[in-house]
């Protein structure tokens, strides 16, 4: 796949020019650009953080720190897994033993909100897209899905305890029903404000990826970008793929929503990459330290 984004960026007709405009044009608002869009991406890694805190709240106390190590472990894990799920399994090696599988749900509530959020503001991109930029039956098909995915999505998140009541049905999960209870901790203010730190999150990066399509000349109508990206965070959610691999999908993703929308291929690739690269390859790597870290103090 990143092999086919190579050929098409090469065909580009105008990608000589478009290399010499970004050559021509890079300056120190750029740079600028590119330090608010590092600057966020701490921001975005800080809320997420701070919710789990939050989800943790009852299990085990952590400071914001302890939290934001646990999270970037999760984020070392979670590169080499299908769909990141790896992330549950690195979150929890900073939990007692006997609070992991609690550790665990909570991780899930929390994916869950997120899930919604990128799939609602998925859904309004979605529905934009198709009514004022390009149709397509698979785009209808995919609409379809869209809203009864979301809908099963909230339905559930609202009625957690529901999942209490199925694993009576189910043997091997009946052992660990008591610390599934924990579903029960959450009302529905708390989920509502899970929900509402997960859409902070949301907009801090849907506003890095503003950012990153302005430093590499993807110009287009602002609300027209907006609800194109919600579009891609949405398809990129629901396409099973590994983090490490990701970039190739990221990437064609990108060029099909956006290109009706820009001719600069070679800035909507390099967009896809970098926002890649800031969101989850640093921080993986910094969490990569904290694995590193914990290693030694198990040998020590």
């Amino acid at each position: 796949m990143a092999y086919s984004l190579y050929h098409q960026i090469q065909r580009q007709q105008n990608l000589k020019s478009t290399l010499y405009d970004l050559y021509v044009e890079w300056n120190a608002q750029k740079i600028l650009l590119l330090v608010a869009v590092m600057l966020l991406m701490v921001l975005n890694w800080s809320i997420e953080a701070g919710k789990w805190r939050l989800l943790l709240k009852g299990t085990e106390e952590f400071s914001l720190l302890r939290s934001l190590q646990s999270v970037l472990t999760g984020v070392a894990v979670s590169v080499i897994t299908p769909n990141r799920i790896g992330e549950y399994m690195g979150r929890i090696l900073y939990l007692k033993n006997v609070n992991k599988i609690q550790g665990i749900t909570v991780t899930i509530i929390g994916s869950f909100a997120q899930l919604i959020i990128t799939g609602f503001l998925g859904l309004s991109g979605l529905i934009y897209y198709i009514s004022h930029i390009k149709q397509g039956n698979w785009l209808t098909i995919l609409l379809i899905s869209s809203v009864i995915l979301c809908g099963s999505l909230t339905y559930f998140y609202f009625h957690l305890y529901k999942i209490i009541e199925w694993t009576k049905g189910i043997p091997f999960l009946r052992k660990i029903r008591i610390y599934l209870e924990i579903v029960k901790r959450f009302d529905q203010k708390q989920l509502l404000y899970i929900l509402f730190l997960s859409l902070i999150r949301y907009i801090v990066y849907t506003v890095q990826f503003l950012l990153l399509l302005q430093v590499m000349m993807v110009f287009a109508p602002l609300v027209d970008l907006i609800f194109t990206i919600w579009l891609i965070f949405w398809a990129m959610a629901i396409v099973p793929t590994i983090a490490i691999a990701e970039i190739g999908v990221r990437g064609e993703t990108a060029l099909y929503f956006l290109l009706p929308l820009s001719a600069n291929q070679l800035g909507i690739v390099s967009s896809s990459l970098m926002l890649w690269l800031i969101n989850l390859i640093i921080p993986a790597l910094i969490g990569c330290l904290f694995v590193y870290k914990m290693k030694i103090y198990e040998d020590d």
